[in-house]
């Protein structure tokens, strides 16, 4: 509960994890199923709207799975999560794909705009080891090299580096249903590497709007370094890398899903 969190001013509209509620409608992610009743999950009395993230969500093995069967009015982050729900075969309810999305106004402020002065950053976050190497061997040669391989203490350090890198080589977890950050970069204009890790598909293309090496040692560091050697001739794909920023922007999302929402009731007697 900080300033960037939109319930901060409105603290009695926000309830405890053990306050009892009898929502119009639910708004669902991940686990939060266990909110409802388990004699009405299969079949709610009220609409559900059931955000799917990951692709644990289709995992036999993740517990998430099971709630796939219940009924649902289901929005997808990605078309890959689609495809993923969809090939599961327990889909009970409407889906539709709306694509994760970012602040643009708020990063780019954020961001400012910094001198580049870094070579390359290494966002690892989900993989420090890895991240580590691959920071090691690209800072040979003397080129300037920072690695972030653990949570920054404001969100605005780590958007200002994207803002002051040349390139950024992110190494995100083996399979995401997304992955802004690398749509962060694109925004911020640093040349982006980014493995491919299953929600990423349908954004990040490569040789068109960044690189897309394979998520290993090798591959990371040719890609970077490739990058950085070809920067004075990536001004078409810097440029494209902005539009497919633009196409996410955050009001574009919401009017996705304020239909949605405005006809949860119709779409739920359907």
């Amino acid at each position: 509960m900080d300033d960037t969190n939109p319930w901060t001013n409105v603290p009695d509209l926000v309830l405890g994890s053990s306050d009892q509620v009898t929502p119009g409608l639910w708004f669902l992610s991940g686990m939060d199923w266990r909110q409802i009743d388990p004699a009405e999950r299969a079949d709610s009395p009220v609409p559900v709207i059931n955000l799917i993230q990951h692709p644990t969500h289709f995992d036999p093995e993740n517990p998430r799975y099971e709630f796939l069967s219940n009924r649902a009015i289901r929005i997808c982050i990605s078309p890959q999560v689609a495809e993923g729900v969809e090939a599961a075969g327990r889909v009970n309810g409407p889906m539709f794909v709306i694509p994760d999305a970012i602040d643009l106004d708020l990063i780019t402020a954020a961001a400012g705009a910094p001198d580049r002065d870094l070579d390359f950053l290494v966002a690892a976050v989900k993989n420090p080891d890895l991240g580590r190497a691959v920071a090691a061997r690209l800072e040979r040669g003397g080129r300037s090299v920072r690695l972030v391989d653990r949570h920054l203490t404001h969100r605005e350090e780590f958007l200002q580096l994207l803002a002051r890198a040349r390139v950024t080589v992110f190494l995100p977890w083996a399979e995401e249903g997304f992955y802004l950050p690398a749509l962060e970069g694109m925004a911020l204009g640093t040349v982006v590497v980014c493995p491919d890790v299953f929600g990423n598909r349908s954004f990040c293309r490569h040789e068109e709007n960044c690189f897309v090496p394979a998520y290993e040692e090798d591959a990371l560091v040719g890609a970077g370094e490739r990058a950085l050697a070809e920067l004075p001739e990536l001004d078409g794909l810097l440029a494209e890398a902005r539009r497919t920023a633009a196409e996410h922007d955050l009001p574009r999302e919401r009017e996705a899903f304020l239909p949605i929402l405005a006809r949860a009731g119709e779409l739920w007697r359907a």
